[in-house]
């Protein structure tokens, strides 16, 4: 066969095959059998965008402690900036109580969308270490960490004690009175260690919050306590609170005054953190939404005043970061965890 003849043929099949294809095709416009007409764009096309968190729904920060504590007043300062950058409403809330169980438990109970958010401290570890608590460590992920507070031994100036080494010498040849803001918080944590540690009596007064464990003191209903200098500014300034040392081996930038353990020959450092947790089961996307805001929230210069002048020592770590922080911490507190027996 000629080659012309070979091309005609080929060409009149390739026709008749594109005819046939065309025939099980719709009209421009018109929708396929079977198809509604509102279904899904086909691959390749832009599908439409779904809402993205927080989509102008409200965000719960849970303190579980009273208000007016370090923690309450912390998240106040956070609350605010934060809603500027997730642009949407974010509200405190506190439900203070069984030595933050209480508030713990509620707000790991909640949706996990990210929309209920866990103020965090070293009662969340210990709590869980208790036995007392319904979750576990396994229940929440951590957002991010904002704040790392020395722990500072003070007295009540009723108490009449001036000098850590009056302090010490009372509390081996007695027993003084000393106020926490709950069982197995970070402050009540720090005095088990330092008296554990020096061989100090402490008859414990365990109260509902930071707020309380101040006034406690300053009514000199209890003599001693270790707590930060945030959460007792106010009643230092005024001389109902005398602070004795820092539990850190440099000065606090707002006790410049006051000595560090360190400087007084004594090796105990320790401190208050805080942080944010959510839900087990919260999105990754979530999570990080909400570490990167909390991140910047951090670093506005209206937060940074707002800590200093509060006296909450700024220090920021990523989800990650605090979530290996936290583990790190339930194996610390779980060697030492006897002490807490009361």
């Amino acid at each position: 066969m000629k080659l012309w003849k070979k091309v005609a043929i080929f060409s009149t099949i390739c026709a008749l095959i594109l005819s046939l294809s065309a025939c099980g095709k719709p009209a421009a416009g018109t929708p396929s059998s079977g198809t509604p007409e509102n279904s899904a764009p086909a691959s390749g096309s832009p599908a439409p965008a779904a809402p993205s968190f927080p989509d102008g729904k409200t965000v719960t920060l849970v303190v579980p402690f009273a208000a007016g504590g370090n923690v309450d007043l912390c998240a106040r300062i956070i609350a605010e900036e934060m809603s500027k950058v997730l642009n949407t409403n974010v509200v405190v809330e506190d439900r203070e109580g069984g030595g933050a169980i209480i508030g713990q438990t509620y707000a790991l109970s909640q949706p996990a969308d990210g929309y209920t958010v866990l103020l965090q401290t070293s009662s969340f570890v210990t709590n869980i270490l208790s036995g007392d608590t319904e979750f576990g460590m396994e229940d929440c992920i951590a957002i991010g960490q904002f704040c790392f507070d020395p722990e500072v031994i003070v007295v009540s100036a009723d108490s009449e004690i001036t000098s850590l080494e009056e302090f010490f010498e009372k509390a081996k040849s007695g027993t003084l009175t000393n106020s926490t803001p709950g069982f197995s918080t970070s402050h009540h944590i720090a005095s088990l260690i330092l008296a554990d540690t020096y061989g100090l009596n402490f008859d414990y007064m365990h109260t509902n919050g930071s707020a309380e464990q101040v006034v406690q003191l300053a009514g000199g209903h209890a003599q001693s306590g270790l707590t930060t200098y945030g959460g007792a500014a106010t009643l230092i300034q005024e001389g109902k609170i005398i602070p004795l040392a820092v539990c850190s081996n440099e000065r606090h930038q707002a006790l410049p005054d006051v000595p560090t353990m360190a400087e007084l020959g004594y090796d105990f450092t320790y401190g208050a953190y805080r942080g944010m947790g959510v839900p087990a089961g919260t999105p990754d996307e979530v999570v990080q939404i909400l570490s990167d805001a909390l991140g910047k929230v951090m670093s506005v210069d209206s937060v940074i005043q707002a800590f200093t002048d509060s006296g909450f020592p700024i220090s920021y770590l990523p989800a990650a970061d605090f979530q290996a922080m936290l583990e790190q911490d339930y194996k610390n507190m779980e060697s030492i965890y006897h002490l807490l027996e009361e």
